[in-house]
């Protein structure tokens, strides 16, 4: 039976309660040996038979445990600078939507403060519980749309994340100034307006949400930085011959040629030629070592002065490089 491992980006997880929810998801497809889910890299690792399952499926599993897949990891230079990109966009989302939120909770507090010290209420009791109303629904339905959505998907699932703990609490304060205002027409008794405070929790929430987001970003993008460090091309020697692959083409055995300058494609062991080799990407060793026939070679580290014949030992996933990252996003 053949076994493939797939990693899935996965968006709108914030919590452990998310994580859950979604490896009991994918692990409940037909065909699925293992699932493992990281909420700081917010990536699913699937392990599974491709005669049973694949990408789509995992894609509508995911969907049903109220969260969304991206894309499929590809590990091309392309598509790391895509994922790059994708990081800064949801750092720059999150920023506004905190900004957006401050924007309108700071003239609530203000308004706020004189009535809870003095007693003065500026425009009136009907004007205030209507501005508050306004102020707050704006906060909570278009800056925090996305938690109120988040909340309500993963509750109708009955997989309730901490989304919907923001969500009762903001939506309970806000619905004290829809009693307050309608007691202004005598619909309802008195009833204190809390409105405001509902905008204030989601401020604070959107806010928290953004420096989750800003330092899961940036330790997303200094792994992605690494995979970028990489040779794109390997030249190899086929039949007399030297021709030019990509590197994600290699296979182990194929004799790989290195020249002064070139990063070294993939781990291998050196059988001709000697020459020294900057390794610092990969040990922290500022000093180039020598290598000669018989000497193991590391992926994505360069060439110094001679040109080097290697057989390659190590391709994708089981390369030096691959596996540190494994451990990162582990």
């Amino acid at each position: 039976m053949a076994i493939e491992t797939k990693k899935l980006e996965i968006e709108g997880m914030h919590c452990a309660s998310c994580v859950s929810a979604v490896e009991k998801s994918l692990k409940a497809v037909s065909g699925v040996i293992d699932a493992a889910v990281n909420l700081a890299t917010e990536t699913a690792s699937v392990t599974y038979n491709p005669d049973q399952t694949g990408f789509k499926d995992f894609a509508s599993a995911v969907d049903k445990a109220g969260y969304r897949v991206a894309v499929p990891e590809d590990e091309s230079s392309e598509e790391v600078e895509t994922e790059f990109d994708r990081d800064q966009q949801k750092m720059d989302k999150a920023r506004n939507r905190m900004w957006l939120a401050w924007a309108f909770t700071i003239p609530i507090i203000l308004w706020m403060l004189p009535e809870m010290f003095t007693g003065y209420v500026f425009l009136g009791h009907t004007g205030f519980d209507l501005g508050m109303l306004i102020m707050a629904g704006f906060i909570l339905f278009y800056p925090g749309g996305e938690t109120l959505k988040s909340a309500w998907k993963s509750a109708t699932r009955l997989a309730p994340n901490m989304d919907v703990l923001i969500a009762i609490g903001t939506l309970a304060s806000f619905a004290t100034g829809v009693v307050s205002l309608l007691h202004q027409f005598g619909i309802t008794p008195p009833f204190s307006n809390f409105a405001g405070i509902a905008g204030m929790i989601m401020a604070f929430h959107l806010t928290g949400r953004y420096v989750e987001t800003k330092a899961k970003g940036r330790a997303s993008q200094a792994i992605k930085k690494l995979l970028t460090l990489e040779a794109k091309e390997a030249t190899i020697e086929e039949d007399g011959r030297e021709i030019k692959i990509p590197v994600n083409k290699l296979q182990k055995g194929q004799i790989m040629i290195i020249r002064p300058g070139e990063k070294i494609p993939t781990d291998g062991v050196v059988v001709s030629g000697e020459s020294s080799v900057d390794e610092s990407i990969a040990t922290g060793e500022s000093m180039p070592v020598e290598k000669k026939p018989g000497d193991e070679v590391i992926g994505a580290t360069i060439n110094k002065n001679g040109v080097l014949r290697a057989k390659a030992a190590r391709v994708g996933k089981e390369t030096f490089l691959s596996q540190v990252l494994s451990l990162i996003h582990i």
